[in-house]
């Protein structure tokens, strides 16, 4: 462990710190494995650095090591709304367990074996503006490329074998609703092999087909809980208006939605 501390770099241990935060992946902490408060630094480090990459503020309540096992978790993990969205939170996560290749540390591609998280509770907010889930996902490459990370060959990468997503509550709502919504519960959700075909994907990239995936996911709910019963609410509230103007309203009111919800 002593020769881990050593080999790798005061630079190669901010990027595992930023990295941590982006898949919230904490193995790449390992590096921090000789402090007697490495959890708070990781923890410090989440906080401090995954806010300006998503545009949104993040609280964390503790991580917890066991070197010896390569293993991680984080408890109580908050990921509130970028702005213009206005539900309590993005995403809250009670516990999220991480196992890694503890000696991939030393090299330029951390090797991460499973990213588990269980029963997420998340809220997926559609505005005028869009979902707030997609515009976390835009802020994450306005932040690539403002930093210009694609083209940088010194950044980390990570190969990811397993992502399990298990159980996530999700409450869906709309400003265009007057906050009105439905409550379900996502398919469990099985990502792999992240970052192997192109040996290893940079951090943040990694972030974006995490969001991307659960995005993809929570709007074909949307679709089918929300805008089903949109339309037979403007159905029911039509109740006594001609024919024609009944469908305008359904189209209408629909047809917006639609165009906030990614197909």
């Amino acid at each position: 462990m002593v020769a881990i501390g050593i080999l790798i770099r005061e630079t190669k241990m901010k990027k595992l710190l930023i990295a941590i935060v982006v898949l919230v992946a904490v193995g790449a902490g390992a590096a921090y494995y000789l402090s007697s408060n490495a959890g708070g630094i990781i923890r410090d480090g989440v906080v401090e650095y995954l806010p300006p990459m998503i545009g949104a503020d993040v609280e964390l309540a503790r991580v917890n090591l066991d070197a010896r096992a390569g293993s991680a978790s984080l408890n109580n993990l908050v990921i509130y709304n970028p702005e213009g969205f206005n539900s309590d939170h993005a995403f809250k996560i009670d516990n999220m367990s991480l196992k890694l290749d503890i000696q991939s540390l030393t090299s330029d591609v951390i090797h991460i074996n499973e990213v588990r998280l269980e029963a997420p509770d998340m809220i997926y907010e559609i505005g005028r503006n869009g979902n707030n889930v997609g515009r976390l996902q835009e802020n994450v490459t306005k932040y690539v490329e403002s930093l210009n990370l694609e083209s940088s060959d010194s950044e980390l990468k990570y190969i990811i074998d397993h992502v399990y997503i298990n159980g996530t509550k999700v409450k869906i709502v709309s400003d265009l609703l007057g906050g009105r919504g439905a409550g379900v519960t996502l398919p469990d959700l099985h990502i792999t092999d992240i970052g192997k075909r192109e040996n290893g994907a940079i951090a943040t990239d990694v972030l974006k087909q995490i969001l991307g995936v659960v995005n993809a996911s929570v709007s074909k709910v949307a679709q089918s809980e929300v805008l089903g019963d949109v339309v037979g609410g403007a159905k029911d509230a039509a109740g006594n208006v001609v024919k024609g103007l009944e469908d305008k309203v359904v189209d209408q009111v629909g047809s917006k939605l639609k165009g906030l919800i990614p197909q």
